[in-house]
């Protein structure tokens, strides 16, 4: 959607004439201002927006450096970000949803950030949250970065499952009457969290991969892909321990069903405690890593939001200059807990705030987590996929036959 937003406001720029001071030009001998598209997540608040910028201005008086960190909601991020790019006056920063760069990336919009961050700061980073490295450069820094967890209700079991198998094992064990083992969502949406926890763990990924790191064919139907589809068929079919009615429920609609007590295991992400209150639940919850089928290693999926540079934008080796100042522990960690996100840099993580149990297992998480594959057509090639899972949930198709079609599809749509 942004790719055809930004060419089509490139165009209608083509009609306007050339502004004086496009693209961050200003008077000679003027300071060097960084400009910061700041999305307003829940949480943050003005004050710490103020402190941020008035202490990074502060400390960087004499080099004649300023930020200006612009409060941006997210529903006007999108197009408020398109507008300046295709006009020609891009900010030096930006949070954007990481999927974002490839349309930027598709108008020579973006730079990689380690052209201007330092090696200190990029090196405290955790690697599972640079989502946005693709072939090979990273171009951008992950800001709020979520990795998923395992979560148990400890009323109904106290079993941390090693591997997936010993998860379903326990799951057959305690799924009764109104208590089910192991919930799951069925029902097609836009997001495809469940075959991704289950492809991940059982070592498999969405697409091959070359030699220059870029993406090749489909891979949903190797035989991580097939195990990961034939193991949420089986559950759901054979041992019957996910919830009923689990074909018409999303992912955020059968979650519900956990912090009714209801659930034994539940794969999701850092909002639980908080949803858990909102719901009233009063059992006790344990938090682990999504465990890996036999054989594999726990790799979890990590969804992130980033830190772009923008190409055209005047001031770069000054904004690099902020964001080795504010991925400090004074600033960015105080974000962290704001948002509600874990840490995203090594130092922060080992932080008294962040030493929880919940936090400690998103921590764990994030240094062995994976995102999301970032690729042109992923969207449609997620819908592809659900459709797959579908037909082998409803037995019109095995899970092999109904990948292999899901593959075919998926490599006809890429040219390949």
């Amino acid at each position: 959607m942004f790719k055809k937003v930004i060419v089509t406001l490139l165009v209608l720029v083509t009609l306007i004439p050339a502004l004086a001071f496009a693209g961050g030009q200003g008077d000679k001998g003027a300071k060097a201002k960084v400009t910061f598209y700041w999305a307003l997540y829940d949480g943050l608040t003005e004050d710490y927006r103020a402190n941020v910028q008035n202490s990074f201005n502060k400390a960087y008086e004499k080099e004649g450096i300023t930020v200006d960190i612009v409060p941006t909601p997210w529903d006007n991020m999108h197009d408020k970000l398109a507008t300046a790019v295709a006009g020609g006056t891009p900010p030096e920063l930006s949070v954007v949803g990481t999927r974002w760069i490839l349309e930027y990336m598709s108008v020579d919009a973006v730079e990689p950030v380690d052209k201007y961050v330092s090696k200190a700061t990029l090196d405290n980073i955790l690697p599972g949250t640079k989502e946005a490295v693709i072939n090979g450069k990273l171009m951008g820094l992950p800001i709020a970065a979520g990795a998923r967890i395992l979560a148990i209700n400890t009323d109904i079991t106290s079993k941390v499952p090693a591997t997936v198998e010993e998860m379903r094992e326990e799951a057959i064990k305690v799924t009764k009457p109104g208590v089910y083992g192991l919930l799951m969502p069925g029902k097609k949406n836009t997001e495809l969290t469940d075959f991704a926890y289950y492809l991940y763990a059982a070592g498999g990924d969405f697409y091959e991969k070359k030699a220059d790191g870029s993406f090749g064919k489909s891979a949903v139907n190797s035989p991580a892909g097939v195990k990961a589809l034939q193991f949420m068929v089986d559950i759901a079919t054979k041992d019957k321990i996910v919830q009923e009615g689990y074909l018409a429920q999303t992912r955020m609609e059968s979650h519900p069903i956990f912090y009714a007590g209801k659930g034994a295991y539940v794969l999701m992400g850092a909002w639980c405690d908080s949803a858990m209150k909102q719901a009233g639940s009063t059992f006790k919850v344990k938090y682990a890593q999504i465990p890996p089928f036999a054989g594999s290693k726990s790799t979890p999926l990590v969804i992130t939001d980033s830190v772009a540079i923008f190409s055209k934008a005047k001031y770069k080796a000054e904004a690099g200059k902020f964001l080795d100042f504010f991925y400090k522990d004074e600033y960015k960690a105080k974000f962290d807990e704001l948002v509600g996100f874990p840490p995203v840099t090594a130092s922060a993580a080992k932080l008294p705030q962040f030493n929880n149990p919940l936090y400690q297992a998103l921590n764990e998480a994030a240094a062995n987590a994976k995102g999301w594959p970032l690729i042109d057509g992923f969207a449609e090639h997620s819908d592809i996929i659900w459709d797959a899972c579908q037909k082998a949930f409803l037995g019109q198709m095995t899970a092999k036959d109904a990948l292999d079609e899901a593959a075919a599809k998926i490599n006809k749509s890429m040219g390949l």
